[in-house]
């Protein structure tokens, strides 16, 4: 990982990273020729890549990338870009070239200071294909930390484009890492990296000769080391998986991590050891079934995952802090500020973690479930219900159950909500998730921007005497399938937050407030209850 501060703004700064035109090989050092391969969607494309050879080792033969990029704008300007390595039948390996694996990788571009600088954090997971197993540590470690040298580059190109110094020819050799090695010239470069063999035997970061790692980040140093104590990563694999590592570009089976959840490691170390199988592409999904509409069994709908209000039980869930999400404030229509949360109108009541060889709907409509247990007794109570349904050879379905007392004629937005048609209830349903605990790739791809579900996929809505419930349809969406796909494979690794709401538009809906939220522990695709036992 290489972190720098650059004198623009993140929207050029974004503009340049995505450029593969012959303005690239102003900064880029390593980049021969890029090329669009196919463009997928409003957000991702595949790009092939030729590295030049002049930077590489002497008698290394050139490498190239095949990618897939993905790309995103967060509500406070900051631009993130991804990458891992797949296969495609438009562009197979070229003579002369030998085809490296990204395993993971990409850019996070921050403004700072009212939007002057950005931080623009670079981070890379490369396998260099080398057909000798011992030059991986050495070598591999050597070419990567050149790699990320492209950031003091960038840095130096908008710094001579701003005019504030001359214009320095620069090149990956002149870089300079403060890591313990004597080291001349007044401005160190400060790179902090682990391959994927060293973090077998990792005891903790990296550091200089001047000691420590936490270190400032200031428009005069070219990189600095990162230390940044928000990021927790938790999801260990096992050395077992190294040795898989190189054979599983398409596999479809899911990280398993050992039990070190609490051991808080250095996030650039880590980067390498824990992301080392993004490069996945996940395919082999299937179509979705019709869901059954007989009854499934005496399985006790509401119950299947515990509840854990100390959050320290895997595979369970409980209420989270309303604070952690921003919603449009009274005022939204006029300064488009958004506020924090205070509280919720619903309490999350149960939860369910079920599989199945189909797609699950109407959980809520079933007999002996919570929500016909409340309907048979009668009383005012209301259920909302989101069951999140992924696709696969195996259906996963996630069901949170929410209830409020309150009568839905004194909130007249709900209202309208739950008895209006399909194209309203699209058109407002939103969702705030957060990655509060896990990896910085899954960090990244899954962001913490509120989106309306409705209009990116597929929901199917069931309205009983007592409830609303609504069937998110992951599998309709390819770019959700595949952020929801590479989620599934950290899963236990990860604690997940949600907030629901429906979203204010006019000035008597707002300020707008919470449906419930909800904090998942530690899921585990294994500990989820098949319809077929029950």
């Amino acid at each position: 990982m290489a972190v720098g501060v650059v004198d623009a703004n993140s929207e050029d700064i974004f503009q340049t990273l995505m450029s593969l035109g012959q303005s690239r090989s102003e900064w880029d050092f390593c980049l021969r020729e890029g090329r669009v391969v196919e463009h997928l969607d409003g957000h991702s494309d595949i790009i092939h890549k030729k590295l030049r050879g002049d930077w590489l080792p002497w008698g290394m033969r050139k490498r190239d990338l095949l990618l897939r990029r993905y790309w995103r704008r967060e509500e406070d300007g900051t631009y993130v870009i991804l990458y891992h390595s797949v296969f495609h039948n438009r562009c197979s390996p070229e003579k002369g070239y030998i085809r490296a694996c990204l395993k993971s990788g990409g850019y996070v571009i921050s403004p700072v200071s009212q939007g002057r600088q950005s931080v623009v954090k670079h981070m890379l997971a490369i396998d260099w294909k080398f057909w000798k197993s011992y030059l991986l540590t050495s070598s591999a470690k050597y070419i990567t930390i050149r790699m990320l040298g492209r950031v003091a580059a960038l840095r130096e190109l908008f710094r001579a484009k701003n005019g504030n110094c001359a214009c320095m020819e620069f090149s990956s050799g002149e870089l300079m890492r403060d890591m313990g090695l004597p080291q001349g010239g007044n401005e160190p470069t400060k790179i902090e990296t682990q391959s994927a063999n060293e973090c077998e035997r990792l005891e903790g970061p990296v550091e200089g000769p001047q000691g420590g790692s936490k270190r400032h980040l200031s428009s005069t140093g070219s990189l600095v080391q990162l230390n940044d104590a928000t990021d927790e990563f938790f999801d260990v694999p096992d050395e077992s998986e190294y040795d898989q590592r190189e054979a599983m570009w398409s596999s479809d089976e899911s990280t398993h991590a050992a039990d070190q959840r609490h051991a808080k490691l250095s996030s650039a170390a880590v980067f390498v050891r824990k992301l080392h199988d993004l490069a996945v592409q996940k395919r082999g999904y299937i179509d979705l079934q019709g869901a059954a509409d007989a009854d499934n069994g005496p399985c006790y709908y509401g119950h299947t995952l515990p509840k854990d209000s100390s959050c320290t039980m895997p595979s369970s869930w409980s209420m989270t802090d309303p604070t952690t999400f921003l919603i449009r404030g009274e005022s939204y229509l006029l300064d488009r500020q958004k506020i924090k949360a205070e509280n919720t109108l619903m309490q999350m009541v149960g939860a369910d973690w079920i599989k199945s060889d189909k797609r699950e709907d109407d959980l809520a409509g079933r007999p002996g479930g919570l929500v016909q247990k409340y309907a048979a007794q009668g009383g005012s109570k209301f259920f909302f219900i989101v069951n999140i349904q992924v696709p696969g050879s195996t259906t996963y379905s996630l069901a949170l159950y929410y209830m409020m007392d309150t009568p839905l004629e004194k909130v007249p937005l709900l209202e309208r909500f739950v008895n209006g048609d399909d194209t309203f209830r699209n058109s407002r349903f939103k969702l705030i998730p957060y990655i509060s605990k896990g990896s910085w790739i899954v960090k990244q791809s899954v962001g913490k921007k509120a989106c309306l579900v409705g209009q990116a996929l597929e929901i199917n809505y069931f309205r009983g005497s007592n409830y609303l419930e609504l069937g998110v349809d992951i599998g309709s969406s390819t770019v959700a399938r595949g952020v929801v796909s590479l989620v599934l494979g950290y899963l236990n690794n990860l604690v997940i937050e949600m907030a629901f709401l429906v979203q204010g538009n006019t000035q008597e809906e707002l300020p707008e407030f919470l449906l419930g939220t909800c904090r998942l522990n530690y899921l585990d695709a294994s500990k989820a209850v098949s319809l077929d036992e029950c």
